[in-house]
């Protein structure tokens, strides 16, 4: 009896990768208009190199990921193309979480020493994620040499991968709480469609990550083991499609900005010094 759930749990995990992919297509045709918009005639910076690789690298991990579901590969070495998919998959989610440190640094005045350190914590948290996660699923798993051999093809990822979604969502507590602190220090009376563009925007992403990370160790941690890649395409989609909306979302409030404060100026009416607007400008 134990065969017809492995299989139910497999098929159900590439249903959602392939489902995740094509989400993903959809959405980029939706925000298409924004992003040639508020991205396409911008100079190169940090800023844009981030967003695009956050956005169109997770096509490539998407893609891959949807390929190994629904592709027929029992007598293949599988081993190359998986650790060039999950190198991909994680390239992608850093970059996203990149624009989301940016967001912060520039929310907290382009602090510097902050920066320094939430780059510095994100290192590690990465390499501590990576290592731990392998050093675990080898001991977790250890290779039994009269064993028969066996593919390692299969559409399954170890329990062990739930550690890699822990680093993140205490990473994303942190930011969050960071964030939350300087809005209610600093911008606690500020009107600012900019500040409200980031505290909200950065609000609403860091709560879906962190809400569908603690689903992706749910369901490593207490599922059959043959569900566990159910949500790893629709996690990085929901990265990608996230922060190209608060990016968009961010610029256009900035837009916004600058023609009030036009209008404000051809009115001689004195403008509002908004604390915001000087350290945003270098963010976008």
């Amino acid at each position: 009896m134990v065969a017809p759930i492995v299989n139910i749990g497999i098929q159900t995990s590439k249903y959602c990768n392939v489902a995740g992919l094509g989400v993903l297509i959809f959405d980029y045709f939706l925000t298409l208009e924004p992003e040639v918009r508020w991205t396409w005639n911008r100079r190169w910076n940090v800023t844009r190199v981030l967003f695009v690789i956050s956005r169109y690298m997770a096509f490539a991990a998407a893609g891959m990921t949807a390929y190994a579901a629904i592709a027929t590969r029992a007598n293949e070495d599988c081993r190359h193309f998986s650790s060039a998919s999950n190198a991909i998959h994680i390239i992608s989610i850093v970059a996203a979480e990149g624009l989301l440190i940016i967001r912060t640094y520039a929310f907290w005045k382009q602090n510097k020493k902050l920066l320094a350190v939430l780059l510095v914590l994100a290192a590690i948290s990465i390499a501590c994620a990576v290592s731990i996660t392998q050093v675990v699923g080898s001991l977790a798993e250890p290779a039994d040499p009269s064993a028969p051999p066996t593919s390692n093809c299969t559409f399954e990822a170890g329990r062990s991968s739930a550690i890699q979604y822990g680093f993140l969502v205490a990473y994303e507590l942190l930011l969050m709480s960071l964030t939350v602190f300087k809005r209610y220090q600093d911008y606690r009376d500020s009107n600012s469609r900019l500040v409200r563009a980031i505290f909200h925007g950065g609000v609403r992403y860091m709560t879906a990550i962190i809400f569908v990370s603690i689903v992706n160790i749910l369901i490593m941690s207490v599922v059959p083991q043959s569900y566990d890649e159910m949500m790893d395409v629709p996690q990085l989609v929901l990265h990608s499609m996230l922060a190209s909306r608060v990016l968009f979302s961010l610029r256009e409030s900035d837009q916004d900005e600058l023609k009030e404060m036009s209008l404000q100026m051809s009115t001689f009416r004195p403008a509002q010094h908004n604390p915001m607007h000087s350290s945003m400008r270098g963010e976008s």
